[in-house]
């Protein structure tokens, strides 16, 4: 079980290497949407991330996040202009020597930096559609062009709530046999805690457990949201400092005013494991001064700062993924224990909101990911 480190318009080598140094992590994923392909003044190039990831042993990945291009709104192209990853228009696949094109410029850039075949993909609304025919055969020229890829498969809600025609579409994706896959559960809001339906959570935790019988599968942006496809089988998950690396949302890709270096405020709210959730610095406090017992038993909290939080919030991911992917194959097991997390966490919440006046709680961070859950461990007879 691993975490790799979205990339962000911070892209703070350090801290992706000490968390790799850590253990909580185990490489990082360069965007063409937050990294520049030459070196800035502010920002280090993809290649000299890359060079500096492999240089400590971290696994390197290049996203071209070609599903971005599809997103309502899309419009933050300071750095993405600069790579040439089209032989045509941007965003054009009409042909299939556009899509040759696109997929050859990927390729070889990913070998540039030495990082994994990554075969990118079309942002889907449902599996079953003009789009989600491009997708495959997308996929099938990916899988011509390098064999030894991986494939991305990007979708908003209702693609993972498409019942039938969603395994349909991941069953013949499936017979391409790619080296393993990105899933990408793509969200109109970048809020956290991310809006979710149980029956998208119930469709990406089918998906998750048929692609990863025969290959690894990592949930990029996934972070707490993406437990559930680890009980279902995912091998990694996606998280950062940012909550644009936390989750894959529209705003993420917008443009931005002229001036903006994109960074925005940093994400300081402090991930306690027991709530499988997060609280705002000050809710900390006031919980420490209130409930000190509680306080002790919720376990370590992290000093003030955003590296403080960044590296507190990994280490809490990884201990829960890690609990869950100790059992192995058994995916009963691991179902069963993400479901007694979520049930120790709901019983926990309202202490907390109590003594801090939260204005999260489990029905935010907890009950839409239990409930989809549940409908997945129905679907297996669990």
């Amino acid at each position: 079980m691993s975490i790799l480190i979205e990339d962000s318009p911070r892209n703070l080598l350090t801290w992706i290497l000490q968390a790799v140094k850590a253990g909580d992590a185990s490489g990082a994923v360069i965007s063409p949407f937050a990294s520049p392909i030459e070196g800035l003044r502010h920002r280090r190039s993809a290649e000299v991330m890359a060079r500096g990831l492999r240089a400590e042993g971290a696994s390197v990945w290049f996203d071209a996040q070609t599903h971005a291009l599809q997103m309502a709104g899309v419009g933050d192209f300071r750095y993405y202009q600069g790579y040439d990853l089209w032989s045509g228009s941007r965003g054009d696949l009409s042909t299939a020597d556009l899509r040759h094109g696109h997929l050859s410029r990927v390729f070889d850039f990913q070998d540039r930096i030495e990082a994994t075949k990554l075969a990118p993909t079309v942002l889907l609304h449902h599996a079953e559609s003009q789009t989600s025919e491009l997708a495959l055969e997308l996929a099938k020229e990916a899988i011509d062009l390098a064999p030894d890829c991986w494939l991305t498969i990007a979708g908003t809600a209702p693609f993972w709530e498409s019942g039938n025609a969603l395994d349909a579409h991941i069953g013949a994706l499936a017979q391409l046999e790619p080296a393993g896959w990105f899933v990408v559960p793509v969200r109109q809001l970048a809020t956290l805690p991310v809006e979710v339906e149980p029956e998208g959570t119930y469709g990406l935790c089918r998906t998750v457990r048929a692609l990863s019988e025969n290959s690894p599968v990592h949930l990029s942006h996934g972070d707490l949201a993406g437990l559930p496809a680890i009980a279902a089988g995912a091998a990694s998950v996606g998280s950062g400092w940012d909550q644009r690396q936390r989750a894959c949302a529209y705003a993420s890709y917008a443009e931005r005013e002229t001036g903006d270096g994109g960074g925005g405020g940093w994400y300081e709210r402090v991930t306690v494991r027991g709530l499988i959730g997060s609280l705002r610095p000050a809710e900390t406090s006031v919980l420490r001064s209130q409930e000190p017992g509680l306080y002790q038993m919720l376990g370590e909290f992290p000093p003030p700062g955003p590296q403080e939080a960044f590296r507190h919030h990994l280490s809490a991911l990884r201990a829960i993924i890690d609990q869950i992917g100790d059992h192995g194959d058994d995916y009963r097991a691991r179902y069963l224990e993400l479901l007694a997390l979520y049930q120790g966490a709901s019983v926990t919440w309202p202490r907390v909101v109590a003594a801090t006046g939260s204005p999260l709680n489990s029905s935010h961070w907890i009950q839409p990911l239990e409930r989809g859950l549940r409908l997945y461990g129905a679907g297996e007879g669990w």
